[in-house]
Formats: C-alpha cells, sequence, structure tokens
C-alpha cells in the first residue's frame, strides 16, 4: 500500500470518521507486522498538526494509557495539556506494538477476580457459563463477549462449566497455551510459579493449542500435560473424580513431585512453608485426601509418608527432616 493510503486511512480514523465496523478492520490492519513505518509516520504527521487543545474524554485516554505503560509520574498542567495532544496518537502506536487487546478493552470493559490464597470463588459468566476460581488465581473476562468468540484469560486455576454456543467458541487464554471448546466442562491449572500446564476434560470436548506445536484434542477424562521448560506434551487418562476434587475441599495428588505438593498446599492454607531437605525432583507421591482435612492433618500424614517433622507457627511451617 502506498503511502498516501496510509496516511489517508490513518487521517480518517484518528478522526473518528469510521463506523464502528469499519473501525475494526481498520485496527486490525493497524497492528500487522506490513507498512509499520509508514503508519508511524502517518501518526506523527497527524500529532503535529494537532491544535494544542484538550478536552476531559481525551485526558482520561491519556490516563488509561499512562497506566497501561506504568508511567506514573506527576506532571504540570500546562506539559500535561500538550501532552493530551498526542492521545489519539499513542494509541494506535501502542497497538502496532501488540496493544489491540487494550484497546477493545477499553471499549468494552473488562472485569478482573483474583482470589486470595486460602480461599475460592464460584460465579457465572456473562454468557451464564460457570466457573469455580481456586486459590491464588486471577481471572479476566469481558463484561459483554464479543459476537465471534467468549475470550477468558486465566492465570492460576479454573474450572469451566461452559454453555454450548457452536457459532462462538469459548477460548481460555493463559500465558503458555490456549484452550478452545464449544460447550463442555473442563480444569484448566496455569499458575505463573508452576512447571506444567495442565488441561483435564471432563465431558464434551476441548483444543488445546500449545504454542508452536499442533493443537491437541482430548477425550473425556483425558488430561494435557505442558511442560513449560521442555515444550514437552503429555496426555494421560485421569479418574472422573480427580478432576474437579478441589472444589468440594478434595486434595489429590498423583505422582506430584514434592514441590508441587507443598505449592498447593502454601496456596490452599494461605501459608509459607519452608524446608532444607533435598528430595529429587523425579520423586513423585501419590496421595488422596478426601474429607475436607485441614493442614495439620495433612502435614500429619505427608510427615510420616516422605519422612520430616515439623513446626508451626502463624502462616509459617518449617519441614525438618528425620534422623
Amino acid at each position: 500500500m502506498n503511502k498516501n493510503m496510509i496516511t489517508r486511512i490513518l487521517r480518517k480514523y484518528l478522526s473518528g470518521r469510521f463506523s464502528s465496523d469499519t473501525e475494526e478492520r481498520v485496527q486490525k490492519w493497524i497492528i500487522k507486522d506490513k507498512d509499520i513505518e509508514e503508519k508511524e509516520k502517518a501518526s506523527l504527521e497527524y500529532w503535529n498538526e494537532l491544535e494544542a487543545k484538550t478536552d476531559p474524554d481525551t485526558e482520561l485516554v491519556l490516563d488509561r494509557v499512562n497506566q497501561r505503560i506504568g508511567y506514573k509520574e506527576i506532571v504540570h498542567r500546562p506539559f500535561y495539556q500538550k501532552l493530551t495532544r498526542i492521545a489519539a496518537v499513542l494509541i494506535p502506536l501502542f497497538m502496532m506494538a501488540g496493544g489491540y487487546l487494550y484497546y477493545t478493552s477499553t471499549q468494552n470493559k473488562w472485569i478482573e477476580i483474583s482470589v486470595a490464597y486460602g480461599d475460592k470463588k464460584h460465579f457465572l459468566l456473562p454468557d451464564s457459563s460457570e466457573i469455580w476460581l481456586n486459590a491464588g488465581t486471577v481471572v479476566k473476562y469481558p463484561k459483554e463477549f464479543s459476537k465471534v468468540q467468549r475470550l477468558v484469560h486465566l492465570d492460576g486455576e479454573a474450572y469451566f462449566s461452559i454453555r454450548k454456543n457452536t457459532s462462538k467458541p469459548f477460548i481460555v487464554e493463559t500465558s503458555q497455551l490456549s484452550v478452545k471448546v464449544l460447550g463442555t466442562k473442563f480444569n484448566v491449572k496455569a499458575y505463573a510459579d508452576d512447571k506444567l500446564v495442565t488441561t483435564t476434560l471432563t465431558s464434551g470436548k476441548v483444543e488445546v493449542i500449545p504454542p508452536t506445536q499442533d493443537p491437541r484434542i482430548l477425550k473425556p477424562n483425558e488430561q494435557l500435560t505442558y511442560d513449560k521448560k521442555t515444550s514437552a506434551v503429555n496426555i494421560t487418562e485421569v479418574s472422573p473424580t480427580d478432576t474437579d476434587g478441589w472444589i468440594t475441599g478434595k486434595l489429590i495428588f498423583t505422582d506430584a513431585p514434592f514441590t508441587e505438593i507443598l505449592q498447593t498446599l502454601e496456596k490452599r492454607y494461605d501459608v509459607t512453608i519452608n524446608h532444607t531437605m533435598n528430595i529429587p525432583a523425579s520423586k513423585q507421591y501419590t496421595v488422596r485426601f478426601l474429607k475436607n482435612e485441614n493442614l495439620e492433618e495433612i502435614l500429619s500424614v505427608l510427615s510420616e509418608m516422605i519422612g520430616f517433622s515439623y513446626q508451626k507457627q502463624g502462616n509459617k511451617v518449617e519441614l525438618i527432616k528425620k534422623q
């Protein structure tokens, strides 16, 4: 596309003269890698022609941009008013750098729900699908889903019961992979500090898309495990009762390394567990707690199975290897 055409499109877009449908297509065109330099130049030329005047809406847009990039410096009002001239230009420039999600989120408000350690939450999404959040989880979703998809961002663990809609797939995005469904029940565990990301299917069918790999289709009672470090993907069969047991207070570990057990206990009971024991990562444990046991009951069982004693003071636990 020649420079004159790029300039005309951007000027019309920045001055707000496109219809909403056309504007969305232009936004997608802006963030494509092609003709980036020409798009930036055209935006900057438009900026230079703007009059040094401001209004409350423009100030709000600039505030949102500043929050997005982490800019917190307090500026004097005259300089601030001058900066508002670039607000309309900053947005497309940030979109070129991958900020399209941020821009659309200002048009369709995103809701963020977080769960503290030691807690769980259950609520309905905009399409009446159900979601349960485990301890230490953050989920983000739009106030209203778009016309083409139902997108949710997850950091942590959640169990989903999704209303079927063949024309609007439901997508769970995590930092490592995405899960695409039409209507089903499944669990995704994707904590930022965990080595593995797991997706477990209870009913229906899901498509799991690991980074730089082909999508994998799961059948009921199958679990896909993705290793963040090695990018290895493994699919195994699991018991139907293992998938959503945490919702009712069950705690089930199947071939779990010691570090995973400790991380789970820290989130579930909002404690910090310290130890100096040298337990190989290859050592794995299978144990089930099915009666909503408290922390001390669980530590008592684990201490006999693994071989340690423990001291608890407040929300801190110290594990000591038995001699």
